[in-house]
């Protein structure tokens, strides 16, 4: 049984707020049948919530467009992979997002990255630094974070792998400031607060996506571009609601879907039995609904 507090609406074919692209990444292993959700689809919706941003509170992310791609398309390098999904040769078990081999993660996150640059100098940079985040060995314990995951044996190649991603970030800054156009993004503050904003929001789509079975809490998000924050407090408030506070977004409440598909939990002899299993199975809608929560009204003391 689905053990997240959601709604659920079957549907035979992609359909809603997430749906163009092919296969999965992020597995609710606990659950029989599992439930599975592509990893492309969790950036999607950091993408929705990155449009929705904006309020009294939490002014708009400056450059607006830039940012949203970021958050959009932060996991884009997974296309490829969510393509033929694997099975572990261990457990026999799906490959997850946090089980798949640290030299597969690095590879499929420059591909990505090398994308985003692509299209926006500005975007591709807030990738390449949240990536860089994301192997921070202090965040280990955060849901989601790829230094929770790398195996003693394999901490060179993330070790690696972040020094050239610094040395990315160098040249994309450099290519920023010398147009005119671009050169007052460079501001570190600004950059600094706007990956903050794209961590905060792919910790709140990887809340949904792994079952939103629990009270959470989002530290460290910025209110502003100098420097004041706010740790968001998520919170369960019904069968598919859930309040959020402070309150980001524009609109209350906000209304989203994830598209997700159900496979037996058992073992998976191999890659083609696995996706011949997933290819067989049908997408259908989780719906949530998300609100401010009841200290919407009260003062809270912003960090600086």
């Amino acid at each position: 049984m689905l053990e997240s507090p959601c709604h659920v609406e079957d549907n035979g074919a992609p359909r809603g707020l997430l749906g163009r692209r092919t296969q999965f990444m992020i597995v609710q292993q606990n659950s029989d049948p599992m439930l599975v959700i592509r990893q492309t689809d969790h950036a999607i919706l950091s993408g929705f919530f990155a449009r929705e941003w904006g309020n009294d509170v939490f002014p708009r992310p400056e450059p607006f467009s830039s940012f949203c791609l970021a958050a959009a398309e932060h996991d884009n390098g997974w296309q490829e992979w969510e393509m033929t999904p694997g099975v572990d040769p261990k457990s026999f078990a799906p490959y997850t997002f946090m089980s798949v081999p640290t030299d597969e993660h690095v590879l499929l996150y420059q591909r990505g990255i090398d994308r985003v640059v692509k299209s926006d100098l500005y975007a591709g940079l807030l990738v390449a630094s949240h990536c860089t985040g994301l192997y921070d060995r202090a965040k280990a314990t955060m849901p989601g974070y790829s230094a929770k995951y790398v195996k003693s044996q394999e901490q060179h190649h993330a070790n690696d792998f972040v020094q050239r991603l610094r040395l990315q970030q160098l040249r994309l800054k450099v290519d920023l400031r010398n147009d005119s156009a671009t050169k007052d993004l460079t501001d570190e503050k600004l950059i600094t607060a706007n990956v903050q904003r794209v961590a905060a929001l792919d910790r709140l789509s990887l809340y949904f996506c792994l079952g939103a079975d629990h009270d959470t809490t989002i530290e460290g998000v910025p209110m502003d571009d100098d420097g004041a924050e706010a740790d968001w407090e998520l919170r369960a408030a019904g069968a598919n609601e859930f309040t959020l506070d402070p309150y980001p977004f524009r609109r209350e409440p906000l209304e989203f879907a994830l598209l997700a598909r159900r496979i037996p939990r058992r073992r998976y002899m191999d890659d083609l039995d696995l996706q011949s299993v997933l290819s067989a199975a049908p997408f259908f809608q989780l719906k949530f609904a998300l609100r401010p929560g009841m200290g919407r009204d009260r003062a809270f003391a912003a960090r600086r």
